[in-house]
């Protein structure tokens, strides 16, 4: 019922501002200046709303597809459920994985969360490499 009040108020006020020709005249006299600074402000409004929401889940999803995509039988796969699979084959609709020694299922690609395989190599990369700069600057002391 809320709403229906609501669309009977905002039909109301506009129907005031139409018949009443010399409010709606007097009130673009005023705002004849600010329309620019309206228009800079919602501008403004618009490239912060891209920058901090619409880019970064643009971004994220890329990365999902990707992750998706670059995934390989006998990964480790993350589900929305929690579950820690095995990838067993990839299919172009679903991936039949390895749920325990013997039971498999089909999930839709969607589901997955994390490829823990390819997350553990670019940690044991990141470490190595880190070890690596680490024993480079104990050498050159």
């Amino acid at each position: 019922m809320k709403p229906f009040n609501t669309l009977i108020r905002t039909i109301a006020a506009s129907t005031a501002l139409v018949s009443l020709p010399s409010l709606a005249q007097a009130q673009a006299a005023a705002a004849g200046g600010g329309m620019v600074q309206m228009l800079i402000m919602f501008g403004g409004i618009g490239l912060v709303m891209y920058m901090f929401m619409i880019r970064p889940q643009q971004r994220r999803a890329r990365e999902q597809r990707e992750m998706i995509e670059s995934s390989q039988s006998g990964d480790y796969l993350l589900l929305n459920s929690g579950f820690k699979v095995k990838l067993k084959h990839k299919d172009d609709r679903f991936f039949r994985v390895e749920l325990a020694e013997g039971v498999t299922a089909e999930v839709d690609p969607s589901a997955v969360t994390m490829n823990t395989t390819a997350m553990e190599t670019r940690a044991n990369e990141a470490a190595e490499k880190a070890a690596a700069k680490k024993a480079g600057k104990n050498r050159n002391n």
